[in-house]
């Protein structure tokens, strides 16, 4: 009777959403390192086009192992619904900014991600969106642009001429 008892204790101290959370980032770390594998890599110094996927995807690794393993030690919090819609809405605005980067230009491919993605917040507001999309625009090309020199167009090429 006292060993029932123990085994629903233990399986009680399970925290599904760390866990789970664990087992996503390992997987797409996994996955990223995977496809990163037909990149050279180089040295710290010289560095290669695989060196940050690599560390970065190695980090992501490692931080998804230990959230596995505090999920395995912490207290009970299970996994409550997905929220497909707002999963829709943020992935469907990360496509939308890669496919268009090069066709509409950097400003407008993080204004369309900032709205389309800001519709997954039901709490966001116009002014908020508008806020934070003229600030990123603002931001990205001072860093990308001007500061990294990043050959992507910022306008759209109907409007760069």
């Amino acid at each position: 009777m006292h060993e029932d008892n123990r085994a629903v204790e233990t399986a009680s101290t399970v925290n599904a959403r760390d866990v789970a959370t664990g087992l996503v980032l390992m997987g797409v770390s996994s996955l990223g390192l995977w496809m990163n594998t037909a990149y050279q890599v180089g040295s710290s110094s010289q560095m290669g086009p695989g060196y940050m996927p690599l560390l970065v995807f190695s980090i992501v690794l490692v931080l998804g192992v230990a959230i596995l393993l505090a999920g395995l030690r912490n207290g009970p919090d299970p996994l409550e619904a997905w929220a497909i819609r707002e999963l829709g809405l943020i992935l469907g605005a990360m496509t939308v900014f890669g496919l268009l980067l090069e066709r509409t230009g950097l400003a407008i491919s993080i204004v369309l991600l900032v709205v389309i993605s800001g519709l997954a917040d039901k709490s966001q507001t116009l002014k908020g969106i508008v806020g934070l999309a003229a600030f990123l625009v603002v931001l990205c090309w001072v860093v990308f642009i001007l500061g990294l020199g990043l050959n992507v167009p910022f306008l759209p090429p109907a409007l760069a001429h």
